[in-house]
């Protein structure tokens, strides 16, 4: 029989407001099951050597209660913590996100410790959207599931664990987060459980082969922070938008962008100002409707959002020129060119950074930007100067 590692329960709890004391406080809408997690050592490649990496198989059970409705979405959250050791390091998980119905795959892991779709003995069941994932690059990552995505039944994640070399075990935090629409809530708020538990790291029967060497390293650099400012121009553009972000998290950058904060109602206007104050640098993505936002060209009355953005970018960029073109990266993505970019972020004559693709190569710019990690540097002056001999 399989380890059982907890259960957490989840329901509705008396919201303070109902005036009839016969109802009940607190209804109970399912539970969810955490057992048989497996875990198998992975061979540190090149990079990876001051820490110690785990492959994690999370096997986890949702159960509804007969006739409550369905969540219209669903969080569970894992916290790693290496007792006496320090933090351990979500390097990479799947599933990533899902937007259209994704089949049963296989993966592997390649040379930097990421997962990748293709033939290997990982295997991931088929998946319905909307998933998103959080947290990469740090010591917790957690699944938010809506739409399609909320249903009763087993799920699989995997994951790849760096923790301090030695560490034994990991104490694991497990939260759980819902919402249900008004009419179902009933005038009560959403809870759910927490709970802990230790899981043992000597368990595993093999030792899993990366493919090669790593193109990135495990470090405790805080993470820079980006938001990412772009206009809805069609789904193309979306999607190209939000593969970026995707790919940014994956690289160890805390990147925030507008899909992945719509669990409840807000203020956009003081969400974005928030997000721009506490951004390192702000990506400004190029396309004709960007540009046009930019440049005053569109009604007063259309895209307010980004234009309240843009007008935001740009007067601190007028008050702080210094400062705020350092912060403000014009972004560039295929099919569009610098020529869609607004004349107040200067498309001809400052930097712009051209990503050809989500991957290392074709964001290479952007990222030692980022990560400020210049890929020439200015060689030390000598001491004295050459002198010739007459």
């Amino acid at each position: 029989m399989e380890e059982e590692l907890c259960e957490l329960s989840f329901g509705l709890v008396d919201a303070g407001a109902r005036t009839i004391d016969a109802e009940p406080a607190k209804v109970d809408l399912g539970t969810l099951r955490l057992r048989g997690w497996h875990v198998d050592a992975v061979r540190s490649p090149a990079g990876f050597g001051d820490h110690d990496v785990h492959l994690l198989k999370i096997n986890a059970e949702l159960r509804r209660e007969p006739g409550v409705p369905g969540p219209r979405w669903f969080e569970v959250g894992y916290t790693f913590s290496a007792p006496g050791n320090g933090d351990a390091i979500v390097v990479d998980a799947i599933p990533r996100t899902v937007l259209a119905p994704q089949p049963a795959a296989s993966h592997r892991l390649d040379g930097g410790l990421a997962f990748v779709a293709g033939q290997g003995d990982l295997h991931l069941p088929a998946y319905e959207p909307v998933v998103d994932v959080f947290g990469l690059g740090g010591p917790d990552v957690r699944w938010r599931y809506s739409a399609a995505g909320v249903h009763p039944g087993s799920r699989v994640s995997w994951l790849v664990l760096a923790v301090p070399p030695g560490s034994p075990e990991v104490e694991v935090e497990v939260a759980m987060r819902h919402d249900l629409t008004p009419d179902d809530a009933l005038g009560m708020v959403p809870t759910a459980d927490h709970s802990r538990f230790t899981l043992r790291l000597d368990r595993g029967t093999r030792a899993v082969e990366p493919e090669s060497a790593p193109a990135v390293r495990v470090t405790g650099t805080a993470a820079p922070r980006v938001f990412i400012s772009y206009t809805h121009d069609d789904a193309r553009h979306v999607e190209a938008v939000r593969k970026l972000a995707d790919f940014l998290c994956e690289c160890g950058i805390d990147t925030h962008l507008d899909r992945w904060d719509l669990e409840q109602r807000r203020n956009w206007g003081h969400w974005a100002i928030h997000n721009i104050r506490a951004a390192d640098f702000v990506l400004v993505v190029a396309s004709p409707l960007c540009k046009a936002v930019g440049n005053g060209e569109v009604a007063n009355k259309a895209n307010r959002g980004m234009q309240s953005e843009l007008v935001v970018l740009a007067d601190k960029q007028h008050t702080d020129r210094e400062t705020w073109t350092k912060k403000l990266l014009p972004v560039v993505l295929p099919p569009h060119t610098p020529d869609d970019l607004p004349d107040f972020l200067l498309p001809q004559s400052a930097d712009h950074y051209v990503v050809s693709a989500p991957t290392v190569e074709g964001a290479e710019s952007l990222l030692r930007t980022i990560t400020r990690q210049p890929k020439f540097t200015r060689p030390r002056v000598a001491a004295e100067v050459i002198r010739f001999d007459d």
